[in-house]
């Protein structure tokens, strides 16, 4: 009866969602995870969004799990909504990622969701041994809940930043990744520097001269053959994450140009962010309305021993809207680059959108090269290393 009570609370709370009507749709511009959705008849228009909408993985607070580290919670009622928007944002990108591959095993989204399920006792022992290699959820909520506090000295059950859960994820990624997703690599910064997603794509070090040199000469070269002076690794996709904030403590509108035209590329694959301290997963917009799917409804418990039983509890048929302005201004924004192909359509389009908008309407830093410093190489405790330019 509580659990009902606090669910009916959070759909007061969230009943910010609208739906959308036929006219609104005639010339809408409509964007949604990498889809631009056009010439097309309202009514279809309205049925692909709602297709896409309900195929997203849909993560929410959970109850009865087991605890948390350093705490009694069982539940992520009330603090975990970052973390699961978090969640859902990186399970796209795996989605994506993977579904791409032309011998992806057939059972590839049970053990997607397996990988971002709740612990059952057997997973939890796996935690804190050598045996971590071996966990079948290595995204579960103990996990990040336990990377957050070891790492990064969170405290158990505290409400996170979009930085935050994503660098946990990244950190778990690195300890284990998904079967099918060993060539991905997670880029996250403040800034969309070309030089650094090239190399983070190939592996390479930033303090790699012939890189630099080569962008500097010609920005408009295919690089591809840079660092055949270097050992260059077989590339891996890249799933790139765009911290920034657009506004102080509120929404800056005149960034919402720029962010909508970030939105309508082909690699975006959503927005961690949301309104009040309640963070979402937005997937796309209707003109200057957002989609985004609400991690705030209370769900029992799911491990990989009931995944299939309750697979229905991961996707969301309500549709839900938000305008753009209620938004908080602290946002990460996630792009995919399957290969080096894409990696330039995705710089080059940004190059293109950017030149259409003074700099006191954009935000983030984006530039092909490194500013006014070089890269050293890492310290020892793998932080970049970054020498200012003498004047």
């Amino acid at each position: 009866m509580f659990q009902s009570l606090l669910n009916l609370k959070y759909s007061w709370q969230q009943s910010s969602k609208e739906d959308i009507n036929n006219k609104e749709l005639v010339d809408a511009a409509i964007s949604i995870l990498g889809f631009s959705i056009k010439n097309l008849p309202s009514e279809k228009k309205k049925e692909i969004i709602q297709q896409i909408y309900s195929r997203t993985i849909w993560f929410t607070y959970r109850k009865n799990f087991p605890q948390i580290l350093n705490s009694q919670q069982t539940s992520d009622a009330g603090w975990g909504c970052m973390l699961r928007s978090g969640q859902m944002i990186w399970a796209q990108i795996l989605r994506v990622h993977i579904r791409q591959k032309k011998q992806h095993s057939k059972d590839y989204q049970y053990k997607l969701l397996c990988a971002f399920s709740d612990d059952d006792d057997d997973e939890h022992k796996k935690m804190f041994t050598d045996n971590f290699k071996l966990c079948l959820s290595p995204y579960s909520i103990q996990k990040i809940e336990a990377i957050s506090q070891i790492k990064f000295s969170m405290k158990p059950c505290q409400w996170y930043r979009p930085d935050q859960i994503l660098n946990a994820l990244s950190l778990l990624h690195q300890q284990k990744q998904l079967e099918g997703s060993e060539d991905l690599e997670i880029t996250i910064s403040d800034s969309l520097l070309y030089d650094r997603l090239y190399s983070e794509m190939y592996g390479l070090k930033m303090d790699c001269e012939h890189i630099v040199n080569e962008i500097k000469q010609d920005k408009n070269k295919e690089i591809s053959k840079i660092c055949n002076i270097c050992q260059k690794k077989d590339p891996k996709a890249l799933a790139i994450f765009f911290i920034t904030r657009i506004g102080l403590d509120e929404i800056n509108k005149e960034y919402l140009p720029f962010l909508n035209d970030l939105i309508d590329l082909p690699q975006f694959q959503g927005i961690i962010g949301g309104r009040d301290d309640k963070a979402y997963y937005i997937l796309g917009r209707v003109n200057k309305r957002l989609i985004y799917l609400d991690p705030h409804y209370i769900q029992e418990h799911i491990n990989r021993g009931n995944v299939v039983m309750l697979k229905d509890t991961f996707f969301c048929k309500d549709v839900k809207y938000i305008n753009e302005e209620q938004m908080s201004p602290s946002i990460a924004l996630g792009f995919y680059c399957q290969n080096q192909s894409e990696l330039d359509k995705f710089f080059n389009s940004i190059e293109q959108i950017k030149k259409n908008y003074d700099n006191e309407k954009t935000f983030g830093y984006i530039s092909r090269i490194t500013p006014n410093s070089y890269i050293i190489g890492f310290d020892e405790n793998d932080i970049l290393v970054i020498k200012e330019d003498e004047i």
